[in-house]
């Protein structure tokens, strides 16, 4: 499977997310690459620090990598059974080109305006890239970083309505604002190495709908 995690959007979790799908998909005893393609470097420099201090965790190896990423992917994935494309920020060639080869787009957004034109726009590069592929991409939107609070669901709601309407699917399951992201991310860490018992199956769910075979079939509410 590859997977690219997507948005034009900074400070929206791609990186924390991107590591959470490699780790996830590694831990199933197959060999996973994560690819950074952000000029940042924040995916790579998390995988050297798990290596490092953390070897008995599921691992994942990494490249940090720019511009067209086609023929590099197509390479790897002779070897690797999943591939994970962290890419950054900004409409980019990686990007673009990531959208051709990948199986899936994860495009995690916060509940905000700004972000949510961002999607808009990721949207038409998806619109764009499946007219040039055989089988269209899989793309879901996963609401990232969302307020716990109740009353923060009607805002929820609106978003994922506003999304839908322009064609863009969007996963029920949501990410919320917890530390446990941000502390377990020290020296190479995920939520599953963590004492969060509620970020871990947060995550576990958010990660079965992206991931799964037929992302499809949710589980019902």
């Amino acid at each position: 499977m590859i997977v690219t995690v997507c948005s034009e959007k900074g400070g929206v979790g791609k990186s924390t997310l991107s590591a959470h799908a490699a780790v996830r998909l590694a831990m199933t005893g197959k060999p996973t690459l994560l690819i950074d393609a952000d000029p940042q470097g924040t995916s790579y420099y998390w995988s050297v620090q798990r290596r490092q201090h953390r070897p008995d965790a599921d691992q994942v190896d990494c490249e940090h990598l720019a511009g067209n990423l086609i023929e590099t992917v197509r390479q790897h994935i002779r070897y690797y059974r999943h591939i994970v494309i962290d890419c950054g920020g900004a409409d980019s060639t990686a990007l673009r080109s990531s959208l051709l080869i990948a199986d899936r787009a994860i495009i995690p957004t916060q509940v905000s305006r700004r972000d949510l034109m961002a999607v808009s726009h990721i949207g038409s590069l998806i619109s764009e890239a499946n007219e040039s592929r055989t089988t269209p991409i899989t793309a879901r939107v996963v609401f990232n970083r969302t307020n716990p609070l109740p009353t923060f669901w009607t805002r929820i709601d609106e978003a994922r309505e506003a999304i839908e309407a322009k064609g863009i699917e969007v996963t029920d399951a949501v990410i919320r604002q917890r530390v446990a992201y941000d502390d377990s991310e020290q020296y190479g860490g995920t939520v599953y190495e963590h004492n969060d018992e509620k970020a871990k199956s947060e995550i576990e769910s958010v990660l079965k709908i992206l991931l799964r075979k037929n992302p499809s079939q949710e589980p019902a509410k």
